[in-house]
């Protein structure tokens, strides 16, 4: 039985790895969902003006940035903000890959070349792949 079950097991690891076109299969229908996180619109403090052709922005995210030492203490699991992507059309005018040391509640500083009415989007995901939004139009 166990030998059975070990192989059933190594045949769902090989499908995962198959495309969706190539083999429909229970195993990757159930991984296309984690895959491809909806994004969540949230709260955030934006300010983007623009003076000369060039936009500072300043972003402020709330979120608790709980580390793995500090998870393992609560008893919790850990949850960080891992890469945050800032978009104005389809321009990728800001990006970072984070870690668990970044500062709790983030304030994030920068500046791109920009007009006024544009709309600027900050996306943020988390360890466990959430992916939080939210959008502010450059004065």
């Amino acid at each position: 039985m166990k030998k059975l079950i070990l192989a059933l097991s190594s045949l769902a690891l090989i499908a995962t790895a198959v495309t969706a076109e190539e083999a429909k299969t229970p195993a990757t229908e159930a991984a296309a969902p984690a895959a491809a996180a909806t994004p969540t619109e949230v709260k955030m403090k934006i300010k983007a003006k623009e003076k000369n052709g060039v936009v500072k922005a300043k972003v402020a995210i709330s979120h608790n940035m709980l580390t793995y030492d500090q998870a393992k203490k609560k008893g919790k699991e850990a949850n960080f903000i891992t890469h945050i992507t800032g978009t104005v059309g389809d321009k990728v005018v800001y990006d970072a890959s984070t870690s668990q040391f970044l500062s709790k509640n983030p304030l994030i500083k920068f500046q791109f070349d920009g007009k006024k009415g544009d709309e600027l989007k900050i996306t943020y995901t988390q360890l466990k792949g959430e992916v939080f939004f939210a959008t502010k139009k450059i004065k």
